[in-house]
């Protein structure tokens, strides 16, 4: 099944190595063997690319600075106003709510930079080395690929009984794991990790039959238990056993009906090749999520228990995937080369074009802002091994012509989903909260900097003029 894309080659090759790896993965793949860098080329380039991160680092450690000092005065100003009387007047209660509404602004925006720049960051510049790598290995891997395939020794690679799929034996005692899966789960709504459902039920109903079509053309053993989490975080994983959990935020940024197999085929193979079960043990399993709600406390707060972590996990980009210890759910670096090259598979024999990942992957690595992609990448790790298993295995597929793209039950359940969510997100807002926060004023879109900080040494200049 060869790769494929559309190039405007003559203009695209062009370009000089340090923009060419801004280029998408599929375009590279065919830019690879027309293109001609010397080994030297991409040594400067990796140069180049570290010594821009610490640079983009210390931007945002500077901000992160700037940032604690604006919130020791907001502090210092509560501070000032609680030695004026010993209640508030009506102008004193006013003054009040709005340095909390402004520290709480300044904390989360506190909070955003610190996974700026400890987790998306890192992410963008590791996507555009193995962008590098691919270019400079890929016209060799091809060639490597071919031969097998020519010399009748395709399935001599690990998994390569494709056409077994469902009788092969991947991995035993699947049913096992079901048992550790149910306590994970119990557990994350004992540690309020849980986000609330979605409730429209003919989107849920949609996501669900997808992700059994793609169990029945995998390597499981044990049904899949689809849950759809209300959250904006971007971010889809299995548990062990197979309850499988998809953000609404990921539902909205897939773009077609690949995208979403390809992410649901990938944590299913963790699911087949029971990752999750091989990391964890269960003694382990109640102080895991001990941990992770202590995480979560701190990444929502930047070390400040404030907010709390009810409201980090329900708004935001402060959800599962950024507390989650990964040793719950398979991560590592050899367990997803795996489940990237099982998953590729699952797609493709479920009649999915495979490459829908690897656009999806590609997207969220190359969001602008780092703090939408962070959380994906927590549960997703970036590295070159595992754009490199995922294309090398698309080569080894037989070549079809029927794989679908999209569909017109995915166009239909993307409207139902934008519906629910915004309605059901309208409802919450009726409901009694657990704890109630100052009545802030809503911001604008696109404010989120520290342009518009409260000015420095400025005891009384939130009082009205």
């Amino acid at each position: 099944m060869a790769i494929s894309v559309p190039v405007a080659q003559a203009t695209v090759s062009a370009l000089p190595l340090s923009q060419l790896v801004s280029r998408p993965y599929l375009e590279l793949l065919e830019l690879a063997p027309a293109v001609s860098f010397k080994a030297q080329d991409f040594e400067a380039l990796r140069k180049e690319l570290a010594q821009q991160r610490r640079a983009e680092a210390e931007r945002l450690q500077k901000e992160e600075k700037d940032l604690d000092a604006r919130l020791g005065e907001l502090r210092g100003q509560l501070k000032s106003l609680n030695k004026e009387a010993s209640r508030d007047t009506e102008k004193m209660a006013e003054r009040r709510q709005t340095v909390h509404c402004e520290i709480l602004r300044l904390e989360k925006i506190r909070s955003e930079k610190r996974v700026e720049r400890e987790h998306g960051m890192p992410v963008a510049f590791d996507n555009r080395l193995a962008k590098a790598d691919l270019l400079e290995q890929w016209p060799a891997k091809k060639i490597e690929v071919d031969r097998f395939i020519a010399d009748g020794r395709a399935r001599e690679r690990r998994f390569g009984d494709i056409e077994d799929i469902g009788v092969r034996k991947i991995s035993s005692d699947q049913e096992k794991d079901i048992k550790l899966g149910e306590e994970a789960v119990r557990d994350m709504k004992l540690y309020s990790l849980m986000p609330p459902e979605l409730e429209q039920k003919e989107a849920t109903a949609y996501v669900r039959s997808l992700a059994e079509r793609i169990a029945a053309n995998s390597d499981m053993t044990v049904p899949v238990k689809v849950t759809v989490l209300r959250s904006q975080e971007i971010n889809a994983f299995a548990m062990p056993g197979g309850f499988l959990f998809i953000n609404t935020g990921l539902l909205e940024k897939v773009e077609n009906e690949s995208e979403l197999a390809g992410v649901i085929a990938h944590e299913l193979a963790h699911v087949s090749a029971r990752h999750g079960a091989q990391m964890l043990k269960r003694a382990r399993l109640a102080s895991l999520f001990l941990q992770s709600a202590q995480i979560a406390a701190m990444i929502a707060t930047g070390g400040v228990a404030g907010i709390g972590l009810y409201y980090a996990l329900q708004g935001g980009f402060f959800g599962l995937g950024m507390v989650l210890n990964l040793s719950l759910l398979g991560v590592n670096r050899k367990f997803e080369v795996e489940a990237d090259q099982l998953g590729t598979q699952y797609a493709w024999h479920s009649g999915y074009d495979p490459r829908g990942f690897i656009t999806f992957f590609d997207k969220m690595a190359s969001e602008k802002g780092y703090v939408k992609s962070a959380s994906f990448f927590r549960t997703h790790p970036p590295f070159f091994e595992r754009i490199l298993s995922s294309v090398s295995e698309i080569e080894y597929l037989p070549k079809s012509e029927a794989l679908k793209m999209d569909s017109t039950e995915f166009r239909e359940f993307k409207q139902r989903l934008a519906d629910a969510v915004k309605k059901e997100a309208s409802a919450d807002k009726k409901k009694p909260a657990l704890r109630r926060e100052p009545e802030c004023p809503a911001e604008p879109e696109g404010t989120t900097s520290t342009s518009a900080l409260v000015p420095a040494s400025c005891g009384v200049c939130l009082t009205e003029e």
